[in-house]
């Protein structure tokens, strides 16, 4: 018995799939074109030029001149919204940072500003943590909407008299977690391990409550007051304790860093497989 089948249907050419993928919404017509050369950037990168791409290093330096600061781009091809998020310690230095970024984009391109304000010396301090020797998030490295450094992985909103607590999630790996609260004095505060909160080995994806919501939870139990301002908390995590005993509840920020950075790297020699990380949360208080 003879068979037929329907002739295949011819594959869209290559040339074509790109012009699919980079096409500005709305068609190319009467866009600005140095918008559509910043769309191009962001939805192929690497492939405006042979080498490295003009606007995404540009982009890169202009966000990295910003002293004290941790500032994160990210497009969105479908509403070509460019978002700016992280912080600046300072309100002033802001408004040069959107307006070189409007310039860079073209004006069919919206920047949509999400920048926070972070003074010193909390911002300093992040400075400290970075170089403690455990890595932070990268996601800009697979991700090609994104450039700049990784920054807060959320805000914690706070009013007067409120707990300070929040929940967290362990690593993919089973890990001890430290937990630093860095205040505006220039002091860390161990919101884990204390003395009302003993290290302990989270298994992979755990949540963790860190501090107290009420009086049934055992733990450190902080609650919000003066003087309020925005301050940062860090969770760090090893696949190995970092240290024996506990370190003073309150301490000078920048020595203890130091201190935890040769705790990491004794770590690292010590045990061939020792992995860890750190992420930090921006933590906002108020009166009301």
């Amino acid at each position: 018995m003879a068979t037929t089948s329907a002739p295949l249907p011819e594959s869209e050419s290559q040339p074509d799939q790109i012009r699919a993928t980079l096409a500005f919404p709305g068609g190319r017509e009467g866009i600005d074109p140095a918008s559509l050369a910043a769309f191009q950037s962001f939805m192929e990168p690497g492939d405006v030029t042979g080498g490295g791409d003009p606007l995404r290093d540009g982009v890169s330096a202009l966000l990295a001149q910003v002293p004290c600061s941790r500032l994160q781009v990210g497009f969105d091809p479908e509403t070509t919204t460019l978002t700016v998020k992280g912080h600046v310690p300072e309100g002033d230095l802001r408004a040069p940072v959107l307006a070189a970024l409007r310039d860079q984009m073209g004006a069919d391109i919206t920047v949509s500003d999400d920048i926070l304000i972070l003074p010193r010396p909390q911002c300093g301090a992040l400075s400290g943590i970075g170089n403690v020797g455990l890595p932070q998030s990268t996601d800009q490295i697979t991700n090609p909407l994104l450039i700049g450094e990784d920054t807060h992985a959320r805000v914690l909103d706070f009013v007067k008299d409120d707990r300070l607590f929040f929940d967290i999630t362990a690593p993919d790996y089973a890990a001890y977690v430290y937990v630093d609260y860095f205040d505006a004095d220039g002091n860390v505060l161990h919101l884990s391990p204390n003395q009302q909160s003993p290290l302990t080995r989270a298994e992979p994806d755990t949540a963790l409550r860190i501090g107290t919501a009420n009086d049934d939870e055992t733990g450190l139990r902080l609650f919000i007051g003066p003087p309020y301002g925005q301050e940062i908390a860090v969770a760090f995590a090893a696949s190995e304790p970092l240290y024996e005993g506990l370190r003073p509840l309150v301490e000078p920020a920048a020595p203890y860093l130091d201190w935890l950075k040769s705790r990491v790297a004794e770590a690292r020699q010590r045990y061939p497989d020792f992995k860890g990380e750190w992420v930090y949360f921006f933590v906002t208080t108020a009166e009301e």
